[in-house]
Parts: C-alpha cells; sequence; structure tokens
C-alpha cells in the first residue's frame, strides 16, 4: 500500500500527524489506516468522519494512494486501485473505501474546504463521506478550495468561493462538495485539474482548457482581467494540450504541436 509523508508547518493539522505542530523539520509518516487498539490481532481501521469502519486489509493489498494534494493550510489524497487477477475476492470490505477513489482530506478547514459539512479542522486523514461511491481519479487544492475529478469526468468543488474559484456560478461557500453543473460541461470528460491561490483550470479528454476563479493577473488565459464563477473555454489555436498546471496567480499549459502542422513549419509553409 503507497504511504503518505509529510514536514514542514502543521498548525492547522495538514500533516495529518494528529496535532497541530508547527514544525516537522524532516518527512513523517502519515497513517491513514490505524490499528484498533481492542487488540494486535484486529483489524485495521480506516476514519470516515466520526466512524471508525473495520476492513480487511489483508484482502485489498492491491489499494494505493493515487494523487495527493497541498492547499494553503489544508491537504488531501485519493486511493486507486490495482485489480490483479487473482483478486476476485478482495470486495468483502464492511464499505467499499479503498476500491473506489476515497477522498481524503485534513488540515484548515475554516471555508469548508475539507468537504466534511463543517468549518472544523481536521488533524488525521478523514474520508469524504459525502463522496462514498463516486470514484474520484483526481484532486487538486487551492488556497480555500478543493477540486475533485470522477471516474465519469464529472467535477465536484468545495471550500471557499470569494472570487468564484469553485466554479458553481454562486458567492456562497460550499462545506461539501457540490457537482459543477454548468452548461459548458454538458457532455464533456474532464481529465485533469489543478488550482491556484483562488482559481481552478481542467482539461478535458477532447482538448479543451477551461478556467474559472480569481483573475486580477490574467490566470484565467480568457485575455481579460474579469473574474469568471463557472467554467469558461481558454481560447487555444494549433496546438493540442495534454496537461496543465497553476501556480498561485499563474497557469502553465503543456501542449503538442499537431504532426500536420509541424511539418508545414518545417518546409516554412
Amino acid at each position: 500500500m503507497g504511504q503518505v509523508w509529510g514536514w514542514g508547518y502543521g498548525g492547522e493539522g495538514q500533516l495529518g500527524l494528529g496535532s497541530r505542530i508547527k514544525m516537522v523539520s524532516s518527512p513523517h509518516h502519515i497513517p491513514c489506516i490505524e490499528q484498533s487498539t481492542s487488540g494486535k490481532d484486529a483489524p485495521p481501521t480506516v476514519r470516515q468522519g466520526s466512524l471508525n469502519s473495520q476492513v480487511q486489509l489483508s484482502k485489498v493489498t492491491g489499494s494505493y494512494v493515487k494523487e495527493i494534494a497541498c492547499g494553503g493550510r489544508h491537504s488531501a489524497f485519493n486511493h486507486g486501485f490495482d485489480l490483479h487477477q487473482d483478486d476476485s475476492t478482495y470486495i468483502s470490505l464492511t464499505w467499499t473505501l479503498l476500491d473506489a477513489g476515497a477522498v481524503f482530506t485534513f488540515g484548515w478547514g475554516l471555508y469548508g474546504q475539507c468537504g466534511q459539512g463543517s468549518t472544523t479542522d481536521l488533524l488525521r486523514p478523514t474520508c469524504v463521506s459525502s463522496l462514498s461511491g463516486i470514484q474520484v481519479v483526481g484532486v487538486a487544492a487551492g488556497l480555500w478550495h478543493t477540486v475533485c475529478i470522477a471516474g465519469d469526468g464529472q467535477v465536484y468543488t468545495f471550500g471557499g468561493n470569494q472570487f468564484g474559484q469553485l466554479g458553481t456560478g454562486a458567492e456562497q461557500a460550499e462545506t461539501s462538495p457540490k457537482l459543477l453543473d454548468a452548461a459548458i460541461l454538458e457532455g464533456k470528460h474532464v481529465k485533469k485539474v489543478s488550482c491556484g491561490a483562488r482559481h481552478s483550470t481542467i482539461l478535458t479528454d477532447d482538448g479543451q482548457v477551461l478556467s474559472w476563479g480569481w483573475n486580477k493577473y490574467g490566470q484565467l488565459g480568457l485575455g481579460d482581467t474579469i473574474d469568471r464563477s463557472i467554467p469558461a473555454l481558454v481560447p487555444i489555436d494549433g496546438c493540442l494540450p495534454i496537461n496543465i498546471a497553476c501556480g498561485w496567480w499563474h497557469t502553465l499549459m503543456l501542449a503538442e504541436t499537431p504532426i500536420l502542422e509541424a511539418k508545414r513549419n518545417s518546409f516554412g509553409n
């Protein structure tokens, strides 16, 4: 099973070590699955909100942490699952946590960026229970918000929304994950996501880049400095986007030049 490690400032619990330790100067293992205190032979437990659900760890040996993300003062990760041919009996879980892309969050919760339906800080990794049953394949975190991509290509956002960074078209924060249902996303399958401090950017399967949120420095790539509260299409010509990355106040795109266009350029046409 993949392990998560953390170091640095942990005053709001963003290191997931169970305390508000303010300085960790070397990598420390973040416990994601805890051994039950009822006995050394008891099965391990996984934290979900205020519940501890027992999981037969020996039957989920193919599970792993797929992605990790750091926000301003909160953190998130999601589990994937590596199904092997002889793993047909692994689905005997008390509830399906590790087999379907569960999302865990921890740290500062003032704006609901941990997605737990509250604004409480979390000192340990805690499962976002409202996403149970939804296979999350990607996660990104901004200063005060979090964005998740589901296996079906849909997008869920939660946290602070002062600049439209949730993309919901509204101004209020969301303490639980909210599905983005903007018309521009209809029929789209999102495959990549990245968050800046107060803006978000996604990449779709058909090579479109969309962005929303704070735009003081033009970080949305829309040719102006106007904030957007719903996803907007970034005009891109002559290249095929393959990845995106947001800095605090800027955005980068990795793209390929179409083969035909490259050939034309090489001949000076």
